[in-house]
């Protein structure tokens, strides 16, 4: 195997991980803000939080919901109109 071969081989590598890492990130932030939101916490707060503005944050996580007795996080999409 080639110096290039090698390196591009570390890079498919460290992609993965970062993906990997990336969806944690993401199933960490939406169990955070579904748990916010269950113990009321406002748009604004959940927005400062995240450093977005609050209709971002609104957009992003509406359909969230946390079930503090089984320490889980859901998503509910609206009902079609």
């Amino acid at each position: 195997m080639n110096r290039t071969d090698r390196l591009r081989l570390d890079a498919l590598a460290a992609t993965g991980v970062a993906a990997h890492r990336l969806r944690t990130a993401e199933t960490d932030i939406e169990t955070a803000v579904a748990r916010a939101l269950h113990w009321e916490a406002s748009w604004a707060q959940i927005g400062d939080a995240l450093g977005v503005t609050r209709q971002s944050a609104h957009r992003r996580f509406r359909h969230l919901h946390w079930d503090p007795a089984t320490q889980t996080a859901w998503s509910e999409p609206p009902l079609p109109l």
